[in-house]
């Protein structure tokens, strides 16, 4: 038999046929137990210091993506900080890390992937306006067009560092909505994208858009590419729902990208409104 799942004693976890399929088909794919308690918990000290400000992020890195920029940070509802192991060397090549980067391989074998960013976020208990509108993560990057490449595959690994439901708001997204890989028409959250980054678009169920959830428990992991419509609700539960974000996309992908000055970072001058070329 086969073996699948994380394997014991290692830091391998090999996906099935049916995973690699689901992925591909429905664009986000929830691949169950793939760190321990152990090694969650080695993460979620480093990920307390820097939702406490023990480790300094600075400018824009660290924002509610639920609200325009400079709200107090009291008042925020969903902390974002983007690019934790720029800011914090010593957690580069962290378990998640290492795991992934095999991953990755088994859904894209014929590309040569690489990590683009990680981003860790926080929805604060009982904050119902903890919400992820609606999007494409392409409606946030450069085009292929843009960056003068044909394939832009990606995969953003998303670990529950928390239990994550419906009512903590967990991911959300229509399957088989990547297989267009066009970009559905976005608008800014707030009044522009210097008030605040956030982008959302509009589904529509009476036009087959179908709304799957995707609970996850903490150790597990979702897995989404790059044009699948996604997003989350806010958490109305007492508890937080904490998840740590790495994507990867290929190598060819993210030396163009850095060429043109993008590096996921809010505080770059360069601000890709790719909402504004629908052709993708």
């Amino acid at each position: 038999m086969v073996p699948h799942g994380r394997i014991p004693e290692s830091e391998d976890y090999f996906l099935t046929e049916e995973q690699i399929r689901t992925f591909h088909e429905d664009g986000c794919v929830t691949l169950h137990n793939v760190l321990t308690e152990e090694e969650v918990t080695s993460i979620e000290e480093v990920f307390g210091k820097f939702l406490n400000r023990e480790i300094h992020v600075p400018g824009k890195d660290f924002c509610d993506m639920s609200k325009p920029f400079g709200i107090p940070f009291e008042e925020w509802s969903i902390i974002n900080c983007m690019l934790p192991t720029r800011y914090h060397p010593p957690f580069q090549n962290n378990i998640f890390e290492r795991i992934t980067s095999k991953i990755v391989r088994q859904l894209h074998p014929h590309i040569e992937m690489t990590k683009d960013y990680d981003q860790l976020l926080n929805k604060r208990p009982g904050k119902k306006d903890a919400v992820f509108a609606w999007h494409q993560d392409m409606g946030y990057w450069p085009s292929a067009k843009v960056l003068g490449v044909e394939e832009t595959a990606t995969c953003t690994f998303s670990l529950a560092i928390d239990d994550s439901s419906e009512e903590n708001g967990c991911l959300r997204y229509i399957p088989g909505s990547q297989k267009e890989k066009q970009l559905r028409q976005h608008a800014p959250l707030t009044n522009s994208r210097d008030e605040g980054h956030a982008l959302k678009l509009e589904i529509d169920e009476g036009k087959g858009d179908v709304i799957k959830l995707a609970p996850c428990n903490r150790g597990s992991i979702t897995v989404h590419d790059e044009w699948v419509i996604h997003g989350s609700s806010g958490n109305s539960s007492h508890r937080q729902r904490r998840t740590y974000v790495l994507a990867y996309r290929p190598k060819s992908v993210v030396e163009a990208e850095r060429r043109l000055g993008f590096d996921h970072s809010h505080n770059t001058e360069v601000n890709w409104d790719t909402f504004d070329a629908p052709d993708g």
